[in-house]
């Protein structure tokens, strides 16, 4: 091995660029993919939203939410690679109402992960729900 300045394999050298590496990789992942995911995040979100105001929609020309339209909504979703298992889907689902009354739509989905790194190092903890509510006036002419 040669001194310092010679440009022979130096192990300390090596050494300082392995710590550095590693103490720097996880900042240039977060910096390089949460954008991504944070984006996945609020654009679930925007699509949960506009499902719910369009089957808010079509449950006021039929008076209530039937159960068709939350089969639909949840085949639209799982079209949308939508995990419809943890999807609840609530609202006026009891019997047609007259024209005039309101006709609400309710859905919820787990947000899920929303931090890169902590899915590296021990499960994320649960960031709760979207939750969209719609509410349109029926019309349902008995």
């Amino acid at each position: 091995m040669e001194g310092r300045g010679g440009g022979q394999y130096s192990p300390s050298k090596t050494m300082k660029q392995a710590i550095t590496l590693l103490l720097v990789f996880p900042f240039m992942v977060f910096f390089m993919f949460q954008p991504f995911l944070s984006e996945v995040v609020h654009m679930r979100g925007i699509v949960l939203e506009n499902i719910t105001h369009k089957y808010a929609k079509l449950a006021s020309r039929d008076g209530y939410l039937s159960p068709t339209l939350i089969n639909s909504m949840r085949t639209e979703l799982q079209a949308l690679k939508f995990n419809t298992a943890s999807l609840v889907v609530t609202g006026s689902t009891s019997g047609r109402v007259a024209r005039g009354i309101d006709v609400n739509v309710t859905v919820q989905y787990p947000i899920g992960s929303m931090f890169i790194l902590l899915n590296w190092f021990g499960t994320d903890t649960p960031s709760g729900n979207y939750k969209f509510s719609a509410t349109e006036m029926s019309e349902y002419i008995p």
